[in-house]
């Protein structure tokens, strides 16, 4: 027995010894942030001093220098994060993960982001190489000097980074193109319905914009079967959530109490552990300019800042820049055009895969671009057909200059030179608003928009266009100096949240696929009922978790259920209330109970909330619909259009109405709840923000130790924006929202306030892995001032030291 103890005792020392030897290995992967450390390729001595929320300070004497030093501090921190997003960019994916990937990387290599971001560069002024150069050489300088373990992803999945391009960081920039592009996951979603669904039914989920009218859809059933749109939006992603948005403002000195200009900007995105974004200082020690904000890990330059001057930012204007084209097949390599045959050109591409032999396959390209119904299927699959569907998109044109705007922006100091550096910028458009220290204001939204032809008034973008009639090609582009662009406006507010930014006069077609205004509509109204603002206010409006979305529909709700339903609620979806909850599980039912009898199977891939079709069919089904009133508009669908969704076609023999579908879903709903929660439940019991990371997130042993996780208050519908998800798998969880809060003073532009959702660094064993969570859940900031070259208190001070040979 004895010697069983001590042989116990012996492994279980042996053990912790190992443990311990572990842990202690994999903190040397944590990068060092005091001393000096020798390089090359850099111009000068440059300084990276840490502050205590290990935000880079980075000093230098160019600006070329100050992009090395940021390559590298991101090289640092965020090393797993930009090999991921490269290998998903370049279609590599399978390297590391094996079969399950090839779908993706088959994607983005029939895309063709590699190719065309070459171009890019290529075509890029020597200015703009030059600081691409830098930036890649700084990253690769981390690379060659780093000692110790590589960070723990690397370990896990036994890979080892690759030296850093230029070409990787323009990768970068169309994986974002990508992510904040949705119009032809639109077109894919809405042709699939139309297999199912009549042109007026598609209109009722898909109605036009508030206040705007569009011709019928048409009735091109035959041609969409022809495809598998299914398979299709298996492979591009299903309809993009409408949580992906932002908002911004802006006010002038006339409506702040320092009488200088306030602005806000929070962009809403995936959340993910590392955040998608890097905060840091840019300090150039020959002209003794700073820049302040946030940068992509994978690409120079502050993004969304300030410098000593003006500051700027974003929200998508999601325009529509894709254009899905069926293009109509003759024999084995051509296909009509307006002029005739055309044959297609093609590439091969090899893709490498763990643990089985490289995939070799052919993308296929039109005049419109690649063939993405290549993905799903073979040539030979399609030609039984006589169809493929082609991609048109501004993000696939042979040259893209948008990184230029990026490095050109921060040095701008007026409104012109902001302006000016907008007109390199491609896309995705973006609403970009701008004050300065003068006491300016203004609103540019610069991009490359395909004009669409004359005739073409019909699909317009909203459906695959056919691809060999003239009508539905583009005509160019809108004009740069036709771009929306406002100057110190006399209501001195400028406000966006991803709704309709022109007015009825404006001349050209932007998108029908607009947000709702709900947010953009708060977000006004609240700046106009404060006479003066400050940087308080703003963080409060920042935070606000008011749903003008609920207050919309519970007149209706109450005038179907009763006037009792949700007593003494005002639409706050505070993480610790109870109503949120009851309110979303209801309305999951309820439209479930109007749609799903129509959909069918297809139902599971359409659960997104319709706020237009949930509300017609309860506002047409009251006796006495409650009148138009501050919170409350009136619906966009006409009564008879609303009223039909509610008989259930699977029922011959019964004709459901709207009024007790409602009042069945509310009933299910409460009974749920009070059977799930007996002691009494709150939104934050299933409302849940989850940061996911890339790849461990989706291995349930590794997911604790990645991802960060807090019940949340907001909604989709909310300022604080807050996703909520419609799946049954993670039904109320929150993936997107806040992704970088930024608010900032320009009568003293250190008061400014920053936060992103994570921390600074992608190692989970470091403590700056989180240790923002708790303060960007709690609506709190941080300040970067840039008063002193190295922040007081620096927790390190770095110096990258020209290695002389």
């Amino acid at each position: 027995m004895k010697k069983l103890i001590k042989l116990l005792l012996g492994l279980s020392l042996l053990a912790t010894l190992t443990f311990a030897a572990g842990y202690i290995y994999l903190r040397t992967s944590l990068p060092t942030i005091d001393g000096t450390q020798l390089v090359q390729e850099a111009e000068n001595d440059i300084t990276i001093a840490r502050d205590g929320y290990g935000i880079p300070h980075i000093t230098a004497q160019s600006t070329t220098d100050l992009y090395f030093g940021l390559g590298f501090a991101h090289a640092q921190d965020r090393l797993w994060q930009m090999d991921m997003n490269r290998r998903i960019g370049h279609g590599r994916l399978s390297e590391i993960a094996g079969e399950s990937t090839l779908s993706t990387d088959k994607y983005m290599r029939t895309l063709g982001f590699s190719e065309r971001a070459q171009s890019a560069f290529d075509a890029s002024p020597k200015a703009v190489q030059d600081k691409l150069t830098a930036y890649a050489d700084g990253v690769n300088a981390y690379l060659k000097t780093r000692q110790g373990a590589l960070p723990i992803e690397f370990i896990l999945t036994r890979t080892e980074p690759a030296p850093w391009k230029p070409v990787d960081t323009l990768v970068w920039q169309k994986l974002m193109w990508l992510d904040l592009s949705g119009n032809m996951r639109h077109e894919i979603e809405r042709a699939r319905l139309l297999t199912k669904l009549n042109a007026d039914q598609l209109a009722s989920i898909y109605p036009p914009y508030p206040g705007d009218t569009e011709a019928p859809f048409p009735a091109l059933q035959d041609l969409y079967a022809a495809i598998d749109m299914d398979a299709l939006a298996d492979t591009v992603g299903a309809e993009p959530e409408e949580s992906i948005g932002s908002n911004n403002w802006v006010v002038s000195g006339a409506r702040t109490e320092s009488g200088k200009p306030l602005l806000a900007n929070d962009p809403h995105l995936g959340l993910t552990t590392p955040s998608i974004w890097y905060l840091a200082r840019l300090h150039n020690a020959s002209t003794g300019k700073n820049t302040v904000g946030v940068t992509f890990p994978g690409s120079p330059a502050i993004i969304i800042g300030r410098n000593d001057k003006i500051a700027w930012g974003f929200t998508n204007t999601a325009p529509d820049i894709q254009d899905t084209f069926i293009e109509k097949l003759i024999g084995d390599d051509q296909y009509l055009t307006p002029d005739g045959p055309a044959t297609f050109s093609y590439r091969k591409e090899t893709v490498s895969v763990k643990d089985a032999a490289p995939h070799t396959f052919t993308v296929r390209e039109t005049r419109h671009g690649p063939v993405i119904s290549d993905v799903i299927g073979t040539t030979e699959d399609f030609l039984k057909s006589g169809y493929v569907l082609a991609l048109q998109w501004t993000a696939l044109a042979p040259t893209d200059s948008s990184i230029q705007t990026f490095t050109e922006l921060p040095a701008a100091e007026s409104f012109e030179d902001f302006v000016k550096a907008g007109q390199t910028y491609m896309g995705p458009e973006q609403n970009m608003i701008y004050a300065d220290t003068d006491g300016n204001i203004g609103y540019h939204a610069p991009a490359m928009i395909p004009v669409r032809h004359a005739e073409n008034t019909i699909i317009n973008g909203r459906l695959p266009s056919p691809g060999w009639l003239r009508k539905y090609d583009w005509q160019g582009f809108i004009p740069m100096n036709e771009v929306p662009k406002r100057f110190n406006p006399e209501t001195g507010i400028i406000a966006t949240a991803n709704e309709k930014i022109v007015g009825p006069d404006y001349p050209h077609y932007i998108t029908r696929d607009w947000a709702h205004p709900f947010r953009g509509d708060r977000i006004r109204n609240q700046l106009e009922s404060k006479e003066k603002h400050s940087l308080e206010s703003f963080a409060a409006l920042q935070y606000d978790m008011v749903s003008d979305n609920a207050r919309d529909l519970l007149p209706s709700i109450r005038a179907v259920l009763g006037a009792n339903t949700f007593p003494n609620w005002n639409g706050d979806m505070d993480r610790d209330r109870p109503e949120p909850l009851l309110f979303h599980l209801f309305l999951r039912k309820y439209q479930q109970e109007i749609l799903e009898d129509d959909l069918g199977t297809m139902y599971e891939g359409f659960t997104r909330f319709r706020p237009a079709l949930v509300k017609s069919t309860l506002y047409w089904s009251s006796q006495t619909p409650p009148e138009n009133s501050e919170y409350f508009s009136l619906p966009v669908l006409p009564k008879s259009d609303a009223l039909a969704w509610c008989d259930n076609q699977l029922t011959n023999d019964i004709t459901e109405t709207c009024p007790a579908l409602a009042q069945k879903a509310y009933k299910e709903a409460k009974a749920e709840l009070n059977e799930k929660y007996p002691n009494g439940y709150r939104w934050g019991d299933e409302h849940i923000v989850r940061q996911t990371h890339r790849p461990f997130s989706e291995i349930k042993a590794l997911r604790s130790v990645f991802e960060l996780s807090a019940p949340l208050g907001g909604s989709r519908y909310t300022i604080n924006v807050a996703g909520v998800s419609s799946s049954d798998k993670t039904l109320h969880q929150s993936t997107h929202g806040a992704s970088y809060r930024g608010l900032f003073d320009l009568s003293d532009l250190n008061k400014s306030l920053f936060i992103q959702p994570t921390g600074q660094s992608g190692n989970p064993l470091s403590k700056h892995y989180n240790d923002l969570f708790p303060l960007w859940l709690n609506g709190d900031y941080i300040t970067i001032p840039t008063d002193t070259v190295v922040p007081q208190n620096a927790a390190g001070i770095l110096t990258l030291k020209v290695k002389n040979d």
